[in-house]
């Protein structure tokens, strides 16, 4: 139960694999400031990567692995939360996924449930039939009505789950919970003419093939620059299959790399040709290392992200003409380019922790608020 009595507060919260992925990396960050703030911390994840740490973290939490099971519904990973949660008097458990079996654990814990969404709202639905459509839209509602506190990545998100789904009441469960960057503190300057893509090789999201298209047009115009493709996935051997059919030169894959920062160091500019994102990572981190992001403008957060024509480029869906075309005027605009460069930097420097910390923060003092008008 959440108390205002308790000295330590404790905070759980649920991954697959750890510390794999985007939602994964925004736990690290402010599962670490809660400590730092006097919270206790813990991870409970079905598989613990201890290798895949960034280099530099000092790890705050603690992490515990879960039994075999699947996260979402399975009675043993339930019950094995449950006691956890009893035994380490734990006031929230925070999910990046759909619990089936949230609203019992609230009951037989009074733990609250956060839920925090990392993806854009209704993305499922851009090409789903009339009858997948109402799955959707069911789905997020019942996660809404079982979670205490539904996090988003910005106030474009909230406001368009509150349109679409016509939330009243329950519209003030809706908070803002951004997500935060590591500025470093030496940026490299002096760029490589790299062109960078750095995430997961699926098609269902990222679309790397269009960016292969889209350097089939640029490389013949920018021959002393490389594309450099910095991830691994289901469509890694598709798209090597393809940059051969598209007779590309200067394509270099990457493979995964726990440690992204020394691409960031030498890139110049960050392609992202997604069909969906929530708020990428990958544009704000290139942006702290001065690394120019141009993207689709597909989803909302890139507006959040590139608010003036200085802190990146957005190119009209799907149009991968127009991409080539901009890509290839930035490379050869040294000026535009330096500019731009101080304007990402700036622009990525409102990233804290500090302003994440506060969003947590706010959340979680109205669910202790909440907590104690039931109790009274």
């Amino acid at each position: 139960m959440l108390s205002s009595y308790t000295v330590a507060k404790h905070i759980v919260f649920l991954h697959k694999h750890f510390p794999f992925g985007g939602a994964e990396r925004v736990t690290l960050d402010i599962a670490n400031e809660l400590c730092v703030h006097g919270y206790e911390a813990t991870v409970l994840a079905s598989h613990h990567h201890a290798e895949a740490y960034p280099a530099g973290l000092s790890r705050r939490f603690s992490v515990v692995e879960l039994p075999k099971g699947n996260i979402k519904w399975s009675p043993r990973v339930a019950r094995f939360v449950c006691d956890f949660v009893k035994q380490h008097a734990v006031e929230a458990f925070v999910s990046y996924r759909e619990l089936l079996y949230a609203q019992w654990l609230k009951r037989k814990t009074g733990a609250a449930f956060v839920f925090a969404l990392q993806s854009m709202p209704f993305y499922e639905m851009s090409h789903a039939s009339w009858i997948a459509r109402r799955f959707y839209l069911n789905k997020y509602q019942r996660v809404i009505r079982a979670a205490d506190a539904y996090g988003v990545l910005c106030e474009a998100h909230r406001q368009k789950l509150i349109s679409t789904l016509g939330l009243d009441s329950e519209q003030q469960k809706l908070c803002v919970l951004p997500n935060s960057v590591r500025s470093g503190s030496a940026v490299e300057r002096q760029k490589l003419p790299e062109v960078l893509f750095v995430g997961r090789l699926s098609r269902r999201d990222k679309r790397v093939d269009r960016l292969l298209r889209i350097w089939a047009e640029a490389e013949p115009q920018l021959p002393e620059w490389t594309l450099r493709v910095v991830g691994d996935g289901p469509e890694r051997q598709f798209l090597q299959d393809l940059a051969s059919e598209l007779h590309l030169q200067r394509v270099c894959f990457e493979g995964f790399h726990t440690d992204v920062r020394p691409y960031y160091s030498s890139a110049s500019i960050l392609c992202l040709t997604s069909s969906f994102e929530g708020w990428p990572m990958s544009v704000a981190e290139g942006q702290a290392e001065g690394v120019i992001p141009i993207v689709f403008d597909s989803f909302a957060g890139a507006h959040d992200q590139i608010s003036s024509p200085d802190e990146g480029i957005l190119v009209p869906p799907f149009d991968e003409a127009a991409y080539a075309r901009q890509l290839v005027a930035l490379a050869r605009d040294g000026a535009r380019f330096r500019r731009m460069q101080l304007a990402v930097m700036a622009k990525a420097a409102t990233y804290t922790i500090e302003r994440t910390w506060q969003a947590w923060h706010q959340m979680l003092t109205r669910l202790q608020q909440s907590s104690a008008k039931l109790r009274s």
